[in-house]
């Protein structure tokens, strides 16, 4: 006797395949959504000198395209570009903000030899109206000795930097022995004087902590000794000599001329 063996059809389960088919639509779609959604908001944090728009402009984002499509490796280069740039960090949110955070670097002198602008970065700028009240380097300075020079003047408090009016390499020589070959001359805008070297930079900052012991005597303050706690302060003998030294000496040449 031959068995018959019968099998069963399984029934298409529609609602099970309309609940499946739905979300893979769901899913596809919010792909589509979050990979095409425009900018919503852009924050730019950091900047000083900089202006929104000109970050906007360098980043070719100002039409808020598709914030998904937009490589963050390419953004930060184009921002980059801008000199006074010194880091850039982009986030993205799923909300359509775009945060842009840049560490801006910030001018430290113009170069009367080049007359060009020093940045805290090292890049060398045109100058122009957007660095005002920076001190002017005013004479030549070994290539070397300007590179150590930057690295530890960019480190002074902005505010002391502001207070500077000329900045003159002035190396420390006795009978033709260089002792310091990294001493500078600093002028003040207050007509004082600040001999300091590299190496003791940072005492800079203690400036107005330092003339507010003299009183309202002007002179000169010597910054540059390796022992740290000889600071040696000299005032002017009249006020026809702190205007002459303030000067530079010109009006001196100018006599014996």
């Amino acid at each position: 006797m031959v068995k018959v063996k019968t099998v069963k059809k399984r029934k298409l389960n529609t609602k099970a395949l309309i609940i499946l088919l739905l979300i893979i639509y769901l899913i596809v779609m919010l792909f589509y959504t979050i990979f095409t959604l425009p900018i919503k908001n852009i924050y730019i944090n950091g900047t000083n000198l900089l202006t929104d728009n000109e970050i906007i402009e360098i980043a070719q984002i100002k039409d808020y395209p598709a914030i998904f499509k937009i490589s963050k490796s390419k953004l930060k280069e184009r921002i980059s570009s801008l000199e006074l740039v010194d880091n850039v960090e982009i986030k993205k949110t799923l909300t359509g903000k775009l945060i842009i955070n840049i560490t801006e670097a910030s001018p430290l002198f113009y170069n009367r030899n080049t007359n060009k602008v020093t940045l805290s970065n090292n890049k060398e700028v045109d100058n122009n109206s957007k660095y005002l009240g920076i001190p002017t380097l005013i004479n030549y300075v070994p290539t070397d000795i300007l590179k150590d020079f930057i690295e530890k003047f960019k480190e002074i408090d902005p505010d002391i930097i502001k207070m500077i009016n000329e900045i003159e390499y002035d190396p420390d020589i006795s009978e033709n022995i260089t002792i310091d070959e990294y001493r500078f001359l600093l002028r003040m805008n207050d007509t004082n004087h600040v001999y300091v070297n590299v190496i003791n930079m940072d005492r800079l900052n203690d400036y107005e902590e330092i003339f507010a012991t003299v009183g309202d005597l002007q002179g000169t303050v010597y910054l540059d000794s390796y022992n740290a706690d000889n600071i040696i302060f000299e005032a002017f003998e009249s006020d026809e000599e702190a205007e002459n030294e303030n000067n530079g000496g010109d009006e001196e040449n100018e006599t014996e001329d």
